[in-house]
């Protein structure tokens, strides 16, 4: 498929899904109108919750700008064959394997002041749950999105959209970010910091496009946004579990519940 009408499609596709991931609780109703692609949409009486909005605004964002990088020709200054031939100029002969292990960096952050006595903003418990919800969903949408679109990747391997290793090191930052910006500000830039670096190797590593790495940025942060906004905090709450002795016919054991 053409890059322009791949590009196209690809908005005309996203501005609705994320209007419509506006359209959750609250008790402010908005009439809005919204052009995409000289199509008008119109929302009337639509319920929208504050946090939704704000938390769509920058994974919105930057995969817009992931998306516009597709649309020039080669030669402009905002095309993706340009911006991938100026960092390589910037790296030259660089080679490094330290995107494989950075992008986990912050979330094993998370964990580590967990274990060193640092409170977040969820008990170990909820952390534990809330990254291995952001992670199924980040997963679902870079598995479905691959072959979806089929982009070949800088070094000429297969399914370069999005960026995995970008991705998942967003859903790291944001969880760390979510969890610790009321500690200090500076450990969530930190935590972004490490996951702009691995996005940053990917394309010095020619292994993707910035294209992928901006697209995969923006799917990291809003799977775990959606997780943090919809997670109910049940799992470990004393009154949610119960533990009781079993037996069976061959010997025994422990039987373990929990209410969701």
């Amino acid at each position: 498929m053409n890059p322009r009408n791949l590009a196209f499609a690809f908005l005309i596709l996203l501005f609705p899904n994320f209007l419509f991931s506006q359209q959750f609780r609250s008790g402010v109703f908005s009439d809005t109108l919204t052009l995409i692609c000289g199509k008008s949409i119109k929302f009337q009486n639509q319920i929208v919750h504050p946090q939704w909005v704000k938390g769509a605004i920058v994974p919105a964002g930057i995969i817009i700008a992931g998306v516009i990088t597709l649309v020039p020709e080669s030669n402009c200054l905002l095309s993706k064959y340009r911006i991938h031939d100026e960092v390589l100029n910037l790296f030259p002969g660089v080679n490094s394997p330290i995107d494989n292990y950075l992008q986990f960096a912050p979330l094993v952050a998370v964990f580590g002041l967990n274990a060193a006595g640092l409170k977040g903003r969820s008990d170990f418990v909820n952390q534990v749950v809330i990254s291995a919800k952001a992670e199924l969903l980040m997963n679902i949408l870079v598995d479905g999105m691959k072959p979806l679109f089929h982009t070949t990747r800088p070094s000429g391997g297969a399914n370069s959209m999005p960026s995995g290793h970008t991705a998942q090191a967003f859903v790291s930052a944001t969880i760390l970010d979510m969890e610790y910006r009321h500690t200090s500000p500076w450990i969530s830039v930190a935590g972004y910091a490490a996951a702009a670096t691995t996005g940053l190797f990917r394309m010095i590593n020619n292994k993707h496009w910035i294209s992928d790495v901006l697209v995969g940025a923006g799917i990291g942060i809003f799977s775990t946004k959606v997780v943090y906004f919809t997670h109910q905090y049940h799992w470990g709450k004393k009154g949610n579990m119960v533990i009781l002795p079993t037996i069976l016919k061959k010997g025994g054991g422990v039987t373990f519940a929990m209410l969701l």
